[in-house]
């Protein structure tokens, strides 16, 4: 399975979610094969396309429990300094919120 990154932020969005809702029914491991082009989007270059795919990933960890820890890795090593100084704390507070709904699995 091929990823194509979109330039458009919201179709970006859209992919990113439409993958995490889709974690449940992937029978052929699908996601695990992309999840490292998936992680990079915690630090995507738009800050609410990264703090979406922050806040889907306890449903990925959930429905793929083989993924948690490189999910809960990733999400570790995010460096949210990339942001504006305004963004900074929401995608903080994201990022652990997400690892404490990941932890709570």
């Amino acid at each position: 399975m091929e990823i194509h990154i979109e330039d458009n932020s919201y179709i970006r969005t859209r992919g990113l979610t439409l993958i995490a809702c889709n974690a449940k029914w992937d029978k052929d491991n699908k996601i695990d094969e992309i999840i490292d082009e998936y992680l990079k989007h915690i630090q995507d270059v738009k800050p609410i396309t990264a703090r979406q795919c922050i806040k889907l990933l306890p449903m990925i960890a959930k429905n793929k429990p083989e993924l948690k820890s490189d999910i809960v890795s990733a999400l570790q090593k995010a460096d949210i300094s990339i942001y504006a100084d305004s963004m900074q704390p929401l995608v903080y507070k994201d990022i652990q919120n997400s690892l404490a709904g990941i932890e709570k699995l």
